[in-house]
């Protein structure tokens, strides 16, 4: 049965706020509230409570974030599952956190109390658009640069600030219950009534920020799953973006052109074809290695969403041309396309993608696997025995399945030397 879709002219938020307020409650969120509350109850068991609870904070933001994809695609039902989105946001989430308080503690540190307060209220500020921005396109670099929640900011206007002040008031409202739960309810019985208090008001917050980018995903440039039948406007908008970089290039201007796609890029979502055009610029330009990868890793990921599979290939093999330790965003991309290079015969590309990987996530559970298939193309066909046997060594050491253990070391016993 097709989901439910939300009117494809948004109504104002504002408008909606009691639909909003009971988000939380509906279907599958609802569902998946009341599990995560059970299970965290464990958080009482001696020892493994504290990584049970966890755990459990853990699916809860991953299920945020797919409520607020979701929700910015158009949906009118909560998601279904949290399979759509990689558990590799939830940690950059966590990063993005610790970055903040960083920040925050050095502005303290060297600029006093005053220059900390002010810090606190802009990361305050800025963090819903971080957020959303982090959810949309995965990249943390993205979201911690402050020119991205300005972006949106500026396009959103005044409607931000009273998305912000929403944020507010349901924290403040979660901690107001937590609070009198505190002080007038047992703790067997207030701990899991507060953790279902706090899971609504993350749900919630995160409906909100994902209808906020719905209901203004023109100004953003972000186009919903649910309307790709009306895609021709966003290639129409790119159409022009495309038209005015090309002619500053004509003209000899390049690194105008970078900077102008670079300012759109950072501020909403873009067509391949206008990455494509950023991506080519950048690497003529000879621009940072760093700024190369990251923009590499942001192209690749779209391509990828798009089905675009052997085009990001292509970009998959420059990036590894220009440092051999680039990876893409998300792991299972990586393992999709080392794949497709080598049922296609690119037996290079394929060992280099899985062995960047290797060293990107050398303890992912994935990584003895990783280790045996590169070592196989090494062997089989690059003739390079050496490379392949040090692989297989490392990964044998690591790993703890043991029928893939003895695979290991079937593949690595005819490169061992005659000696030993």
């Amino acid at each position: 049965m097709p989901t439910p879709q939300l009117p494809a002219t948004p109504v104002p938020f504002w408008n909606r706020l009691r639909p909003m307020t009971l988000y939380p409650l509906r279907g599958a969120s609802g569902i998946t509230l009341l599990i995560l509350t059970v299970c965290s109850l464990a958080a009482f068991v001696p020892l493994v409570g504290r990584l049970v609870a966890l755990l459990v904070w853990m699916a809860a933001y991953k299920y945020a974030f797919e409520i607020l994809r979701a929700t910015a695609d158009g949906h009118q039902d909560p998601p279904e599952s949290v399979l759509k989105i990689e558990s590799g946001v939830v940690w950059r989430l966590l990063a993005m956190q610790f970055v903040y308080i960083v920040a925050i503690g050095l502005a303290a540190l060297f600029g006093g109390p005053v220059v900390g307060v002010i810090a606190i209220a802009a990361i305050v500020f800025l963090q819903p658009g971080c957020i959303m921005s982090l959810a949309i396109d995965g990249s943390l670099l993205n979201a911690l640069n402050p020119a991205t929640a300005f972006g949106i900011v500026a396009r959103v206007g005044w409607p931000y600030l009273a998305v912000f002040g929403l944020l507010f008031v349901i924290q403040a409202s979660v901690a107001t219950a937590g609070y009198w739960m505190a002080r007038f309810v047992p703790l067997l019985l207030g701990g899991p009534l507060l953790t279902l208090v706090s899971f609504w008001g993350l749900f919630a917050a995160f409906h909100l920020m994902g209808y906020l980018v719905y209901q203004y995903h023109e100004e953003l440039g972000y186009e919903p799953e649910a309307h790709r039948n009306r895609l021709p406007a966003l290639y129409d908008r790119d159409g022009e973006l495309l038209e005015r970089a090309q002619e500053l290039v004509r003209d000899g201007h390049n690194p105008a052109a970078i900077e102008h796609l670079r300012g759109e890029i950072r501020t909403r979502a873009v067509t391949p074809a206008v990455h494509d055009l950023y991506h080519r610029l950048l690497r003529s330009a000879g621009a940072p290695l760093a700024e190369r990868s990251e923009h590499s890793r942001q192209y690749l990921n779209l391509l990828m969403i798009e089905k675009q599979e052997a085009r990001a290939l292509g970009v998959l093999r420059e990036a590894l041309d220009a440092d051999p330790d680039f990876a893409p965003m998300q792991t299972e991309h990586g393992e999709r396309l080392a794949e497709r290079a080598r049922m296609s015969g690119q037996s290079q590309t394929a060992a280099d993608t899985l062995r960047a990987l290797l060293r990107q996530s050398p303890k992912h559970p994935a990584a003895p696997r990783w280790a045996l298939d590169a070592a196989l193309l090494l062997v089989d066909r690059l003739g390079r025995d050496d490379e392949a046997r040090a692989l297989l060594e490392q990964a044998i050491v690591r790993c703890e399945d043991e029928p893939l253990r003895e695979k290991l070391e079937a593949a690595l016993k005819p490169l061992q030397p005659a000696s030993a």
